[in-house]
Order: structure tokens, then sequence, then C-alpha cells
């Protein structure tokens, strides 16, 4: 059968018309799911940072453990990273905006607000995070690396969940290498050191 130009273009049209709609309603559907699933709160367990710490190669590594609960999670990060969250942690302002100190800012400054973070997922020793954005009745996700966003979370004062994926790799409290406490100065009373 041979097609004449008109034929054609009618068909090419019609398949990119159906395309388009195919394309526009997928997006909409996997739009949809990353939202529910990212705002579906009672799956949800919410952590804190524990702390930053260096592993036995001296990469940095980020603790978070629940409120009551005798697991933790580990996140390896990068040290510019480890550097923000440490000082967001200690309360340590710098002198000039940092990168994460800039984001949140400029988030403050288009009138938004961080209304959480979450740890969605672990895929090749990787893990993935969103950022949950609020303006008004407006929410948005941002895709992000857990660091960052643990970093913009401590700033805006956040709070941090984990999905029940990320839920089942955590490990026993145990293992958090805890810093060693300051040894008690002795004290002296009348005259006697103790």
């Amino acid at each position: 059968m041979k097609l004449n130009r008109r034929t054609l273009l009618k068909l090419t049209g019609g398949a990119t018309a159906l395309g388009g709609a195919g394309l526009f309603w997928g997006w909409q559907f996997v739009h949809e799911r990353r939202q529910s699933t990212a705002l579906a709160a009672e799956d949800l367990l919410q952590v804190k940072v524990e702390g930053v710490y260096a592993d036995p190669f001296g990469a940095k590594v980020v603790f978070l453990t629940p409120e009551k609960n005798d697991k933790v999670l580990k996140v390896w990060i990068g040290d510019a990273e480890a550097t923000s969250i440490a000082s967001a942690l200690s309360g340590i302002p710098s002198p000039r905006p940092m990168t994460h100190d800039l984001l949140f800012n400029a988030i403050k400054a288009l009138g938004g607000k961080v209304e959480r973070v979450i740890i969605t997922d672990l895929r090749d020793n990787t893990f993935y995070a969103v950022i949950i954005l609020r303006n008004g009745k407006d929410i948005k996700e941002l895709d992000a690396r857990p660091s960052d966003s643990i970093a913009l979370a401590l700033r805006a004062k956040a709070p941090i969940y984990l999905s029940p994926k990320v839920q089942k790799v955590m490990e026993p409290l145990k293992d958090l290498p805890l810093p060693a406490k300051p040894e008690k100065p002795p004290s002296k009373r009348k005259g006697i050191e103790t």
C-alpha cells in the first residue's frame, strides 16, 4: 500500500498527539505517585542527627537515630557536607553564607518553607532523598542528596524522616562511636585534692 504525503502527515500527527497524551498522563501518574509516596506520613520514621563521625578510613559518616529506638542509619557524606552539618549542629555561624545557608535564604526569600526531608530510597549503595517545600498551599518535591537535605533541614529546623525501605537497613545503635567524655578535673576541698 502506497501512502501519500497527506495521509502520512495525518497518521504521524495522530500518533504524536496520542504519544503526547500518553506522555502527559504517564508523567501525571508518576508525579502523583511520587508525591503520595513522599507525603504518606504514617509509614515514615522521624530521626534526628546524632552527629558526624569519621570512619576508620577517614571518610565522613552522619548518624541518624530515631527518638525511641535502638537503631541507627549511617550515611556516608562528603567533607564539605560534613562541615556544613557539623556547623549547623554546633550553631557556629560562618562569616559568609555557605551553600546550604544560601539555599535556605533563597527558599525563605521566595516565600517558601522547608516542610520536611525524607530519605526515600537506597539503590546501588546510594541513598536518595526529597526535600518537601511549602509555599502557601503549594507543595513541591525536590530530588536531593541526603547530605544536602540534612544540612538544609538543620538550618530550617525541619523534621527528617526515613521511608520504610530505608528503615530496613538501619543497624543496632550499640555501634555508635560516641565521643569520649572529658575527664572531670579534680576538685579541691579544704586544701585536699580529691
